[in-house]
C-alpha cells in the first residue's frame, strides 16, 4: 500500500510540473518501481532476441518502419513494432519515466529536448556501448547526448542551414548568387529585387512571429548561447546583440515579407513570385518539393547557395532541428532495442536509407562521405545539393541545451514578437529576458552575462 501511494504521489507531482514548467527534474527514490538501472554491457553473452517497441512520430516512424525488414535480416530473432505515437507523447514518456512503468523500449526526442530526459536519471547509460561511436557523429551534437562524461542517447539527424533560392527571379532581377557571401551581401540584393520587382518580390518571409529561426542560426554564426557550459542562462551577450542587430538590419531594409513561419502565405509564396529565397534548413526541400506538385504549369527554377556569413572568413553554417534515440532504463530488452539503434543510426547504410527514403539528413559523418552525397538532383536543376548541405558540418556552433530550452525558447519567442511589434527597440530585451528566464526556470546567470547595475548578482 505504501508502494503504491509513492508512485501516485509521483505521478501527481510530475503531471503538475509537467503542466506547470513544461519540464521536470526527477530524482531517483528506492520506493519507485524501475526495472533495471543498470548500463548496458559492453558486449552481450547470447545473440538478441524478443520484441520491442519503438515511440516515434510522422515521416521520423515511417522511416524506422521501412528499415525493419533489413534489420530483420540481419537480426531474425528481434520483433520490432513501431508505434507512431505523436499524441500527447512527450507527456505520457515523462510520465512512464516518472512513475517506472509503461514506456517503449526505445524512444524518439527532439535533439533540444535530450537533456531534460537525460537529467531524469531514468534513461540507459548507453556508453558502453556507444562510447566507440563518438568520433563519428559531429562533437556539437554528440556532446548534448551526454551527462557527466556518460553517453545516454545517439544522434538521429540534423538539419544544416543553407539558402534556397528562385534562379529564375535572381536572373530577372540580375541578381549573383555566387556574389552573396555576406550576410550584407544579402541584405544588398533584396534591396535590388524590392526596387527591380516594384515592390512585388520579397527577399525573404520575415515575419514578426517567426524570428526566433532566424535568430537561432544567426546566433550559432555569432557565437552566441542560450546557456552556458554548465547549464546557466547566458543570452545577454553582445554575441546575441549582433545576431537580432542584423535581423533588425533586414527589416529596416524592406526586405521581408511580414508572414508567419508555415501560415498559407509562407507557403504560398514557394509557388509565386513574392518571396525570392527561404534561408533554412535542408529538410525544407521536402516542403518546397511536395508543395511544386500542387501546382500545374510554370516550375519554378530552384536552386541551393551557401548560408551567408556574418563578415567574411566567418561561418557559413548553422543548424536548426534534429531528433536522438534513447533506451529509457526500464526497459526490458536492452541488448534488442540497443541492436536496432545501432543499426539505423550507427550505420552507412541504415542513415543513407533513411535520407534517400524520407530526406532525414545523417548525423552519422560516414553516411555523408560516400560517392551518394554527389548525386545530381534533377530537381534543383542537377545542382550537388546533398554536398553543399553536408560541407562544413562539423564546424557547427554547439548550443549548450540545458534542460529548460524548450521553456527558454518559448520566452525567447515572445521577447522577438515583442521586439518586432515595438519597432525593434533592443533597449534591455536581452537583459529583461535574462532575468524573466532566471525568476520562471530557476537557473543561475552566467558570469558571462552582459555586466549591468541591475544584473542578477551570482
Amino acid at each position: 500500500m505504501k508502494k503504491t501511494l509513492s508512485i501516485f504521489i509521483g505521478l501527481l507531482v510530475s503531471i503538475i510540473l509537467i503542466s506547470a514548467t513544461g519540464f521536470i527534474m526527477i530524482k531517483l527514490s528506492p520506493e519507485t518501481n524501475v526495472r533495471d538501472l543498470s548500463p548496458l554491457r559492453s558486449t552481450s553473452e547470447t545473440r538478441p532476441r524478443g520484441a520491442i517497441t519503438v515511440w516515434s512520430w510522422n515521416i521520423a516512424a515511417k522511416s524506422l518502419n521501412k528499415l525493419v525488414p533489413d534489420f530483420a535480416k540481419r537480426q531474425p530473432d528481434i520483433h520490432v513494432n513501431v508505434d507512431m505515437t505523436g499524441a500527447k507523447m512527450q507527456t505520457r514518456l515523462m510520465l512512464s519515466l516518472a512513475s517506472g512503468v509503461g514506456a517503449p523500449d526505445i524512444s524518439q526526442f527532439e535533439a533540444t529536448d535530450a537533456p531534460r530526459y537525460i537529467a531524469t536519471g531514468r534513461l540507459a547509460d548507453l556508453t558502453a556501448r556507444a562510447a566507440k561511436y563518438r568520433h563519428l557523429f559531429p562533437a556539437w551534437l554528440w556532446e548534448n547526448c551526454t551527462m557527466n562524461g556518460k553517453v545516454y542517447a545517439i544522434p538521429w539527424d540534423m538539419g544544416p542551414c543553407a539558402v534556397y533560392y528562385k534562379r529564375d527571379l535572381f536572373i530577372k532581377y540580375g541578381v549573383d548568387a555566387d556574389k552573396i557571401v555576406t550576410w550584407d551581401d544579402y541584405i544588398e540584393a533584396g534591396k535590388r529585387i524590392v526596387k527591380a520587382s516594384g515592390g512585388r518580390t520579397k527577399m525573404l518571409p520575415l515575419g514578426s512571429n517567426g524570428l526566433r529561426s532566424m535568430f537561432e542560426m544567426l546566433m550559432q554564426q555569432c557565437g552566441g548561447q542560450v546557456f552556458d557550459e554548465k547549464g546557466n542562462i547566458a543570452i545577454n551577450s553582445p554575441e546575441n546583440e549582433q545576431a537580432l542587430n542584423i535581423i533588425k538590419k533586414m527589416r529596416s531594409a524592406g526586405i521581408c515579407s511580414d508572414v508567419s513561419m508555415w501560415s498559407q502565405e509562407f507557403l504560398a509564396g514557394i509557388n509565386d513570385d513574392s518571396i525570392a529565397t527561404y534561408p533554412i534548413a535542408v529538410w525544407f526541400a521536402g516542403t518546397i518539393t511536395d508543395t511544386a506538385k500542387d501546382f500545374t504549369g510554370h516550375k519554378t527554377d530552384w536552386k541551393v547557395f551557401r548560408l551567408p556569413a556574418v563578415k567574411l572568413g566567418g561561418k557559413h553554417v548553422a543548424n536548426l532541428g534534429g531528433s536522438v534515440l534513447v533506451i529509457p532504463a526500464q526497459c526490458a530488452n536492452k541488448d534488442a532495442a540497443w541492436a536496432f539503434i545501432e543499426y539505423a543510426l550507427c550505420t552507412k547504410e541504415g542513415q543513407q536509407a533513411q535520407y534517400h527514403n524520407f530526406s532525414l539528413f545523417p548525423a552519422y559523418l560516414p553516411a555523408l562521405s560516400g560517392a551518394e552525397m554527389d548525386t545530381p538532383d534533377p530537381f534543383f536543376g542537377g545542382q550537388r545539393v546533398e554536398r553543399l548541405f553536408s560541407s562544413g558540418v562539423e564546424g557547427i556552433s554547439r548550443l549548450n541545451v540545458a534542460p529548460g530550452w524548450s521553456a527558454a525558447m518559448g520566452y525567447l519567442d515572445q521577447s522577438l514578437s515583442q521586439w518586432a511589434a515595438a519597432k525593434m527597440d533592443s533597449k534591455g530585451l536581452f537583459k529583461n529576458l535574462e532575468i524573466k528566464l532566471h525568476s520562471r526556470l530557476g537557473q543561475p546567470v552566467s558570469r558571462r552575462s552582459i555586466l549591468s547595475a541591475e544584473r542578477i548578482i551570482l
